[in-house]
């Protein structure tokens, strides 16, 4: 089984796209029904000088890699992306750091992952992709005639990393990418395949902008030093000229007062360190560097504010995960992120304003009337419905009428005491590790949880006649990086993405792998696992079929388009399997 996810190219991406949607009302595994089409205006705003028709959407992180992830959450609403935080260290190195699983997030959530898992230069190119599909798909699917959309970019950790040519040319590329091979490959794609459209124009290909971001966001976690925080915000200010927001951590509110909000909540299971907190930037160093970086935006001519926060370190106790540290996010976050927000607002009570940290249906209205705007959301969108769950986060936001003008000091102290003590953050316990009873086939007759938490969209439910369930589970194999969070919601206790009939792209993925799948080998064969054994499978040579032979046979007939790669075996190759 491999951990790495491949990213596709702008043509394969836009196929898959266009015959999921055409031919299954779907794409990605977001039905047209969750498709959020409720298009209007009444929360639009300006943020950096770019237009942002609704401001939520994905934190930087799992779902912020990949192009189709950020067109799931197109899909159903989001419009505010922060793709996933690139540094110096990136690509196979960084893969090596992130043990696997790396995300638990049942009740509250927890991860060890950090950094793209790609490298800088792939990262660079995924988020050009998304950038152009996005406005290519708003089109299309008569979402937006506009680019209605914004990217901030994210980089960390130190000084030399963020000034060195790899992530100074990764932040060029993205202010204006028209000379990139990534952008002009796009633009040629379209070009090529216009007749595949139906309401996409040859003429709307020109409306398409190369300035993919002009918002950058420096993360202060994994070792940043707080004594070269403003050294490197002050360089992305003066010398990249680019909007900035300063991602500052929950350990701002300091440990006592952290200690004190998860104990109240009933969350004296999760250990915090307090040298994570003695260690990291102190607060009344954080009002100068701030105060600071307010001037020197100024007199840069471009916006200066803040994103809090990020997750809070805590020790590992849970087993789900390997390694000492954790990340934590989701509920118990909520009133450490709104006391930081209330504890800076108090100092600067005009300063622009982001927010992630357990953000649901439940408090997003609250905290878009306080003045914080945009608002971005990670766990929830890991949790069942997935991204589905951005419907109800932007149906309640839509009550305010309008987009925040700026903060109101009174809502957020009144926020800030009032989350301390609710009973929805109250901790409710991750349930008990079920016994793993997933079968490949038929497990449950309408689940799908499995598809929906998934942030690569690996996993895809397909309709297969004849077998017991309503529909059939299938894992794509290269858009996997076995980060676990199917495991932790699955019913019966298992691992889809080991259990599950897999897609294989090529015969490294297939030999890496012990998974129940498929390979395509030829026009009308298979190469075939089933139960251990391997073997040469040639279409409708038989009446009698396996149940993995029905589901090879309905995937060429109804998704041919995600077998559409022919892997020629050579002779030898292929004598191991006949």
């Amino acid at each position: 089984m491999s951990d790495i996810m491949k990213p596709m190219s702008f043509e394969r991406i836009l196929d898959l796209t266009l015959e999921d949607y055409y031919t299954k009302g779907k794409i990605f595994g977001i039905e047209e029904k969750d498709f959020y089409r409720d298009i209007d205006n009444s929360i639009e705003m300006n943020f950096c000088n770019e237009y942002l028709r609704f401001p939520v959407g994905p934190a930087a992180g799992p779902h912020t890699q990949l192009t189709q992830n950020f067109l799931a959450g197109y899909l159903t609403g989001c419009r505010y992306f922060e793709p996933k935080t690139v540094q110096i260290v990136d690509g196979k190195d960084m893969q090596a750091m992130i043990p696997r699983p790396c995300i638990d997030a049942k009740n509250v959530g927890y991860n060890v992952e950090w950094s793209t898992e790609l490298t800088v230069e792939e990262a660079a190119e995924e988020y050009v992709k998304a950038s152009v599909l996005m406005q290519v798909i708003g089109i299309e699917l008569g979402l937006s005639d506009v680019k209605d959309f914004i990217l901030n970019i994210s980089v960390g950790y130190d000084l030399k990393g963020i000034q060195s040519k790899k992530i100074s040319d990764f932040i060029d590329n993205l202010k204006d990418s028209k000379d990139t091979v990534i952008f002009k490959e796009c633009i040629d794609v379209l070009k090529k395949n216009i007749n595949k459209f139906k309401r996409f124009k040859l003429e709307d290909i020109d409306n398409i902008t190369s300035k993919i971001t002009n918002i950058i966001t420096l993360s202060t976690m994994h070792g940043c030093k707080a004594s070269e925080i403003l050294d490197i915000a002050t360089h992305l200010i003066v010398n990249k000229k680019i909007n900035m927001l300063l991602k500052c951590n929950s350990t701002l509110l300091g440990y006592d007062a952290v200690r004190e909000i998860l104990d109240n909540l009933g969350y004296n299971d999760i250990e915090l360190k307090r040298e994570d907190f003695d260690h990291d930037l102190q607060f009344e160093t954080a009002k100068e560097i701030i105060a600071k970086l307010l001037d020197t935006a100024k007199e840069n001519d471009v916006n200066f504010g803040v994103k809090l926060t990020n997750t809070l370190p805590v020790v590992n106790t849970r087993g789900v995960m390997p390694g000492e540290a954790m990340y934590m996010s989701g509920k118990p976050l909520y009133p450490i992120a709104i006391n930081v927000a209330k504890k800076i607002a108090k100092e600067f009570n005009n300063i622009p304003m982001s927010m992630s940290g357990g953000i649901d249906k439940n408090n997003v209205l609250d905290v878009f009337n306080a003045g914080i705007a945009p608002i971005t959301i990670a766990t929830l969108y890991l949790q069942p419905k997935g991204y589905i769950n951005n419907n109800a986060v932007l149906n309640e936001m839509k009550k305010s009428g309008q987009a925040p003008k700026c903060l109101n000091l009174e809502a957020l102290n009144i926020l800030g005491e009032k989350a301390k003590t609710d009973a929805h953050y109250k901790n409710k316990g991750n349930g008990r590790v079920l016994e793993d009873k997933l079968e490949t086939f038929d497990c449950l007759k309408n689940c799908g949880i499995c598809v929906d938490v998934c942030p690569n969209r690996a996993n895809m439910r397909v309709a297969v006649e004849g077998l017991s369930a309503n529909y059939q589970i299938l894992h794509v194999e290269n858009m996997c990086n076995e980060c676990g969070n199917c495991h932790m919601f699955c019913p019966k206790g298992g691992f889809p993405y080991l259990k599950k009939t897999t897609i294989f792209r090529d015969l490294e993925e297939y030999t890496d792998s012990k998974n129940t799948g498929l390979l395509r080998i030829s026009k009308d064969k298979f190469l075939l696992r089933e139960a251990g054994k391997e073997y040469v499978y040639v279409v409708n040579s038989k009446e009698i079929k396996s149940k993995l032979e029905v589901t090879v046979e309905t995937i060429l007939k109804d998704y041919s388009y995600y077998v559409d790669k022919i892997y020629c075996l050579s002779e030898e190759e292929l004598n191991k399997y006949v």
